[in-house]
């Protein structure tokens, strides 16, 4: 079993805020100064400071060791690289809530992400009601008609959401497409180029 910490309610808290997702991550790498985290933020060195001042407090970060610099103590901190933190220790009433929790700040930034590159091609959108062979068909358009050149064509952007009747064997082996697909993708990343995001979500269910 993988070395890990298991969380604290008081801890849950902390970890789950999505906006600290980014800050995590980086001082679960190696141990970082309060200096070093408002370059990589992009935040006032007291954003930075009191960030990290509350992560320590909450026993999620530790100063592993204090640098001296210009004849000042720097202090460097470190995030244990992995976390269990259990449903119950969390805030959410359900599970489904506790889901919520993460996935729709995201899903918001995501749409905001696609709202902005759309407006690059047209400054005006609606959406297209129309009928379909099972469920009924939702497109983002503009007056001239549902935008399928632009989403289907060669712009680096799709906001699909398919409804799809398989048998479980077809199910797994979409699954596995999709995945051995965004791993040969993940070889292709290249740290000066433009950043995309990839939102994958099968479940069982459909969604009118």
């Amino acid at each position: 079993m993988t070395v890990h910490q298991v969380a604290s309610a008081g801890q849950a808290t902390l970890l789950l805020r999505p906006e600290l997702r980014p800050l995590l991550q980086y001082l679960m790498q190696e141990a970082r100064s309060a200096g070093e985290v408002a370059r990589e933020l992009k935040v006032p060195l007291a954003r930075a400071s009191y960030l990290l001042r509350k992560l320590q407090r909450g026993e999620i970060a530790v100063v592993e060791r204090v640098e001296a610099r210009s004849g000042r103590p720097v202090k460097r901190y470190r995030v244990f690289p992995t976390w269990f933190i259990p449903y119950e220790v969390t805030a959410a009433e359900t599970l489904e809530s506790f889901w919520a929790a993460q996935l729709v700040p995201r899903m918001n930034e995501v749409a905001g992400f696609a709202a902005r590159q759309l407006q690059e091609h047209h400054p005006i959108w609606g959406f297209w009601l129309s009928q379909g062979e099972v469920y009924s068909n939702l497109e983002v358009g503009n007056r001239r008609g549902p935008a399928r050149d632009l989403l289907e064509g060669d712009e680096p952007l799709m906001l699909t959401i398919a409804a799809l009747r398989l048998a479980e064997p077809q199910a797994r082996i979409l699954k596995r497409r999709l995945l051995a697909l965004l791993t040969e993708a993940s070889t292709w990343d290249t740290g000066s180029a433009t950043e995309y995001t990839l939102s994958l979500i099968l479940v069982r269910g459909s969604v009118e």
